[in-house]
């Protein structure tokens, strides 16, 4: 029996990775530098528990019920216990000596244990670099904060890695990164918003006003100069593996994704990026899925037929809903511009 006056080395146990721990009960889904776990605060059906490890951190947060705390927190909810039997866990599953056995002396404090990782290839952007750019302060998502719950903005741009970037100056632009299925970063569009709401152009962009950070930070030499940095693939991509029997929804903008993603998040919203992109070697990760396409109003047609030559690759199901809903002469309606006009009252 445990001696009630043993002293547990707490900071120490607080340093244990949380990822580490948290495997011991069940498992965990990873995407790039991200970790998701059921949560064992709530009946959890989906991971919506991310467990956050970086510099100087080391902590889990749920999405939905937002609960979370340190690997002592985790441990009291996982095994239903107090503050004394977390530690006593954790004390006999890592062998972590007490400040009352006689062999012990003080450790320097130590960093979360990191999950091995594969070297990143440099044809691909450092994870860290995206991570420093992650926030909900981004244009686009400053727009959706006055038409959603708040909580899950935060929950979508978690998901999709958004982020926030200033160039001309002053002028922020939205990061949409394009991470493939095996969590790495293709590539970072950015894009300004207009974020006035009285403005008829509220949450949408200028034609043309998008760029390529891969580029700039060659230039700037933040990145290898002869880097091969890929621009076109799935937007949405790495969020495939994380939920393997949802149905996908595959539409043509990054924003369309995320605005899809908000209103119906049971389902994996992608997106191509361009019409050009409707090609087979870019839908492969949508291979033996159910995807509901759902191209902009003007691209139905041709979107119905380039579909149809692809038949083997996915259950794929053309919908022509955004040429249904389309205001008379407006040919660029799509999906996102009818979630939003309902949100604002005017569908």
């Amino acid at each position: 029996m445990i001696d009630s006056f043993v002293r547990y080395d707490v900071e120490r146990l607080r340093a244990l990775s949380i990822r580490r721990v948290a495997s011991h009960f069940g498992t965990l889904k990873y995407s790039g530098s991200s970790c998701m776990a059921l949560c064992v605060w709530h009946d959890d059906h989906h991971p919506s528990l991310s467990l956050v490890e970086s510099t100087g951190k080391n902590y889990c947060h749920c999405f939905s019920c937002g609960k979370g705390g340190d690997v002592i927190t985790y441990v009291m909810a996982a095994l239903d216990v107090d503050f004394r039997g977390a530690c006593e866990w954790l004390s006999n599953k890592y062998g972590i000596l007490t400040s009352d056995d006689k062999s012990y002396s003080p450790q320097k404090k130590q960093k979360p244990v990191e999950e091995p990782m594969d070297e990143t290839p440099s044809d691909f952007i450092p994870m860290e670099m995206l991570d420093k750019l992650v926030t909900v302060e981004n244009p686009l998502c400053q727009c959706l904060m006055r038409l959603f719950h708040p909580e899950a903005v935060k929950w979508v741009t978690e998901e999709y890695r958004l982020g926030c970037y200033t160039l001309s100056g002053d002028k922020e632009y939205t990061v949409f990164p394009n991470i493939d299925v095996e969590g790495r970063v293709c590539n970072l569009k950015v894009q300004p918003y207009e974020t006035d709401p009285s403005s008829p152009q509220f949450a949408h962009s200028p034609k043309n006003s998008s760029y390529l950070l891969a580029a700039i930070w060659k230039r700037q030499g933040k990145l290898p100069a002869n880097g091969q940095y890929h621009t076109q693939g799935l937007f949405g991509a790495h969020l495939l593996p994380l939920y393997p029997a949802r149905t996908v929804a595959l539409v043509e903008s990054s924003k369309n994704a995320i605005v899809g993603a908000l209103e119906n998040p049971q389902m994996v919203w992608v997106a191509t990026g361009n019409k050009s992109s409707l090609q087979r070697k870019y839908l492969e990760p949508l291979s033996g899925r159910d995807v509901v396409v759902i191209p902009d109003c003007d691209a139905v047609n041709d979107w119905t037929k380039t579909i149809s030559g692809m038949k083997d690759l996915a259950n794929f199901t053309v919908s022509d809903f955004c040429q249904r809903m389309a205001p008379e002469g407006d040919s660029k309606f799509d999906v996102a511009d009818y979630i939003l006009n309902k949100r604002r009252g005017g569908v």
